[in-house]
């Protein structure tokens, strides 16, 4: 229990001293919005030990119309990116750093234990079906932070109408196309006006905490490809 205790020691220190070599390479000001920023998560609900482990300092912007830190987190394989944009207020003259990550969380825990990407993805697959472009994001659910992967999943098109019909609506169109041409219409922003609502598509939403999907429908961009 004792080297445990040591070795966790250990490791806390080493990766404070590693932020704060990072932190040597910068500016006084961009210092001061790391450390801002660092505090402001904590505030969140986290232990600093937990911080030092799990976050990382991908980039500090310190612009006078964009200042924003970034840090990557990490727990077991999963990874993502939480953004702090910085704005100010003024107090008795004194400018006041106005911190957004707080908002961008909502309530942290100190989440250690997760479900496999392997796993996640079939619990993915198995809620929505084949999906596209999986991805991680670390945000507030019911005003608490949670871990998830989430991705869209093309809903194939209901067949309302019986394959003979379809070739008469194709043949119909292609008439009705050409007459347009002869006409000197813009058969292409007819087809446009056609397509506005988008094609309907499904998210869905795995919790890496515990497993549970959640799915919802949306409409994607007519212009999307």
């Amino acid at each position: 229990m004792i080297i445990f205790q040591r070795t966790l020691l250990l490791t806390c220190l080493l990766a404070a001293s590693l932020f704060a070599l990072g932190q040597s390479t910068l500016t006084k000001s961009e210092a001061a919005l790391v450390e801002g920023s660092k505090q402001a998560i904590l505030a969140t609900g986290i232990s600093e030990s937990y911080f030092n482990t799990h976050f990382k300092l991908l980039s500090v912007v310190d612009k006078p119309s964009d200042r924003r830190v970034m840090w990557q987190f990490s727990v077991n394989e999963h990874q993502t990116v939480v953004t702090d944009a910085i704005g100010y207020s003024t107090q008795g003259g004194k400018q006041i750093d106005l911190h957004s990550v707080g908002k961008a969380l909502g309530q942290t825990s100190e989440i250690s234990r997760t479900v496999t990407r392997a796993r996640a993805l079939r619990i993915m697959r198995s809620c929505i079906g084949p999906y596209e472009t999986p991805s991680v994001t670390y945000g507030p659910v019911d005003g608490r932070a949670e871990l998830l992967l989430v991705a869209a999943a093309r809903v194939p098109a209901e067949k309302s109408k019986s394959e003979r019909e379809k070739e008469r609506e194709r043949e119909r169109e292609e008439r009705n196309k050409q007459k347009a041409e002869t006409a000197g219409i813009d058969a292409l922003a007819k087809e446009e006006e056609e397509g506005e609502g988008g094609a309907p598509i499904m998210l869905g939403a795995v919790n890496l905490r515990t497993g549970k999907c959640t799915k919802g429908a949306a409409l994607s961009s007519p212009f999307a490809k």
